[in-house]
């Protein structure tokens, strides 16, 4: 079983936006993973450019005598889902509550909160939606997994923040092609039936 730890958080935490905070960077270790013979050592950074984390460098070691580091265990690395699940490790988010919450707080208060509003809702979509840019997961799949909704109606639901304003410009482009897209797949398929919940794919 894959096992994550963090070490060396950089003390200065950027405002990610919406509410949505992470350190400038840290160092993942992830020991156990299949076929790697040792640990994986990522240092993982949050880029603005980007607007998402990234993985800076990437090291892995051999766990002794017998084993060895070679290109093809280095093909088969996961880098992305490593660094999607130290992301949701380190990453804070500003709810409803006096504290910071972390990833998996803020997304069980969530899904236990069945009293708010439509236009709550609308902003909770928006949250969940930066939220995964930033750790580097699916943005609408995040949205509907969480509100129970499809993947058609949290394209919707973005795109009507995107027309009130609770966007940045950035993803309010990203939103707006992805509204495109989704019109264009219902025209041939219909709805895309929502999916179950999930989080980060590597030891939730």
């Amino acid at each position: 079983m894959p096992e994550l730890s963090i070490e060396l958080i950089d003390d200065e935490i950027l405002d990610a936006g919406d509410g949505i905070h992470i350190p400038r960077s840290w160092v993942a270790v992830v020991t156990g993973l299949p076929d790697i013979p040792g640990a994986v050592r990522a240092h993982v950074v949050y880029d603005p450019t980007l607007r998402r984390a990234a993985a800076e460098s990437i090291r892995v070691d051999r766990s002794g005598q017998g084993d060895e580091v070679t290109t093809t265990l280095l093909r088969d690395l996961r880098v992305q889902a490593i660094v999607k699940w130290a992301a949701a490790r380190v990453v804070r988010i500003d709810g409803d509550l006096s504290e910071p919450e972390t990833y998996g707080q803020y997304l069980a208060r969530l899904r236990a909160d069945e009293s708010r509003s439509e236009e709550q809702n609308l902003r909770e979509a928006v949250r969940l939606y930066r939220l995964a840019s930033v750790i580097n997961d699916g943005p609408l799949k995040l949205v509907s997994e969480q509100l129970g909704i499809s993947v058609s109606t949290a394209t919707r639901m973005m795109n009507r923040a995107r027309v009130a304003g609770l966007v940045d410009e950035a993803t309010g482009r990203e939103v707006l092609v992805q509204a495109r897209e989704q019109q264009l797949r219902e025209q041939f398929t219909g709805p895309v039936v929502r999916s179950r919940p999930s989080g980060p794919s590597i030891g939730r």
